[in-house]
């Protein structure tokens, strides 16, 4: 039994249903059953996670699951090589060069004061970020 009564992806409060299912990826994080939803249908479509981790997520949530305002400059990417170098930026040029660099056995966050706190996301789908952060009209 877990402590946890929020989804591990959007935050919203998870009923009995969601509670007592089946957890959802390698940890079996807990997903309400729209993000169950999103989630299984990306998988029907061949998206694959950027990268595979291991352990525990909590509190962590992916970032293709969720409205990150990218270009907003109160957004923070972090990105963490395999080899345990730690790059942080939050300029907009910043996160598109760090998006490109970033190999697939890096893990790349993003990070933004939310409504309620801290929100840290899993940037599981670099293009689609990589999209989000360029100038409006042009994609």
């Amino acid at each position: 039994m877990t402590d946890q009564t929020n989804c591990n992806s959007c935050s919203e409060r998870l009923d009995s249903d969601d509670l007592n299912s089946d957890g959802y990826g390698p940890s079996n994080i807990l997903l309400c059953a729209r993000c169950r939803k999103l989630s299984a249908a990306q998988s029907r479509h061949g998206w694959q996670p950027v990268m595979q981790w291991e352990g525990p997520c909590d509190g962590l949530r992916l970032a293709s699951l969720a409205p990150v305002p990218w270009r907003d400059p109160n957004v923070v990417m972090l990105r963490i090589t395999h080899t345990g170098w730690i790059d942080v930026t939050h300029t907009i040029t910043g996160k598109q060069r760090m998006l490109q660099d970033a190999t697939p056995k890096d893990m790349v966050l993003a990070a933004w004061p939310g409504a309620r706190r801290q929100d840290v996301f899993i940037v599981d789908n670099r293009k689609a970020a990589l999209q989000a952060l360029q100038p409006k009209g042009r994609s």
